[in-house]
């Protein structure tokens, strides 16, 4: 498992994840680096993802999880511009051992995908 953590913490591409009530688990070096100057947070990781979203993506985001709770959506993006250019963040939900919607990561790419 050692290797894994390695390869997430040397992405040169952002990721965090949450649990299902929109906890912050865990942050990448990436994605610290590149929200540090966005959220004017040293380290986001522990708060809730409301203090690092606008409310209607809070909106959205709770739609989405919903979807994720009943198995009806397997992944969702949007883009976000930012003063240096465009995020595409992609969403896709974990469960636990029983199949339960635990949370979901996200993966934050810089640029457009496509």
């Amino acid at each position: 498992m050692t290797n894994v953590v390695k390869i997430i913490e040397g992405m040169n591409t952002a990721m965090v994840a949450c649990d299902a009530d929109f906890n912050v688990l865990y942050a990448n070096p990436r994605c610290k680096e590149l929200f540090k100057d966005l959220l004017q947070m040293e380290d986001f990781v522990g708060n809730n993802m409301v203090d690092c979203h606008k409310p209607e993506t809070m909106v959205k985001l709770k739609v989405l999880f919903e979807e994720y709770k009943q198995k009806t959506r397997k992944l969702d993006y949007y883009t976000m511009e930012i003063p240096d250019g465009t995020l595409t963040i992609v969403n896709v939900p974990h469960y636990n051992d029983g199949g339960v919607f635990a949370g979901a990561v996200e993966y934050i790419f810089e640029g457009a995908l496509g």
